[in-house]
């Protein structure tokens, strides 16, 4: 099987980061729609999906569930236990590699509600306010 450690060295294009990770990921989301479709289990091709339809919002909730199954997996990778006495060596590639993979359907997540990188970015900011707004008034 395929994994992070068969690419060694990827070359990281110049520009915004953010928008190369939109772009990346439109591309992923392109090729598998017809997969997903083949196997019945695509609910709509829009791109974004509409929110108040029944399938865009079955597809975000597929979605968010892919993303906790990969947080579930990297959650695997970490083998201290509080009934353990024996320390485990944590298995770091792989930890990280499950963390990418949720982010490549976060990312995906967002694209189907519509987001973009200037409005993620944005709306970040407006909630890192209130989060600070937050932390200064003991909320």
């Amino acid at each position: 099987m395929v994994n992070i450690k068969d690419y060694p060295d990827v070359e990281v294009p110049e520009g915004d980061k953010l928008e190369l990770l939109f772009a990346r990921q439109r591309e992923l989301i392109e090729k598998y729609e017809s997969i997903e479709r083949a196997n019945g289990l695509l609910q709509t091709s829009d791109v974004p999906v509409k929110l108040d339809s029944y399938q865009g919002q079955a597809r975000l909730k597929d979605f968010a569930w892919r993303i906790t199954e990969e947080l579930g997996e990297a959650m695997n990778c970490l083998k201290m236990k509080p009934w353990k006495q024996t320390p485990q060596v944590t298995d770091r590639e792989h930890y990280l590699e499950e963390l990418v993979d949720a982010a490549h359907f976060f990312f995906e997540l967002l694209i189907l509600s519509g987001f973009t990188p200037a409005e993620l970015v944005f709306r970040y900011l407006q909630k890192w306010n209130v989060n600070k707004f937050r932390q200064r008034s003991q909320y």
